[in-house]
């Protein structure tokens, strides 16, 4: 008669495989999240002595080139006026429940531009009005 013979094999996880699993999860988020580029446009801003920080997530920002095109977001204003403007501010304002208006305007940028903007966000009751500058070096 054979007597079975019983293997004393410990039960175990295997922790390499585990760690190529993660490893490739990890290669697979890096190569497909995309990467938010702030400055999409070229404008050199004006120079202030004071700062404040902006809370990139709670506003609609507005962008003036020096030339003196109107980007409100992502969406370029073709014939700027207060009216369009308001449009423009007021779906941006609505769709993300924001109230406060960042301006990044070029320091070659008309001031008409800049006032432009500023009416439109005072007609439609956007008072926290940001103008973006770079400090100052002394």
């Amino acid at each position: 008669m054979k007597s079975r013979q019983r293997r004393n094999d410990a039960i175990g996880i295997e922790i390499a495989p585990l760690i190529d699993i993660v490893f490739i999860l990890l290669i697979f988020f890096v190569v497909s999240s995309t990467f938010i580029r702030e400055n999409v446009l070229e404008i050199e801003l004006p120079t202030s002595q004071s700062t404040a920080d902006a809370h990139v997530d709670e506003t609609v920002e507005v962008v003036i080139t020096a030339n003196n095109e109107i980007r409100v977001g992502e969406s370029l204003i073709p014939a700027a006026t207060v009216a369009t403007l308001m449009e423009e501010l007021g779906n941006r304002a609505v769709d993300t429940n924001m109230r406060r208006v960042v301006v990044r305007a070029d320091a070659k940028s008309r001031h008409e531009t800049v006032v432009l903007v500023l009416d439109a966000a005072n007609l439609l009751g956007l008072t926290q009005v940001n103008i973006v500058t770079v400090q100052e070096n002394d």
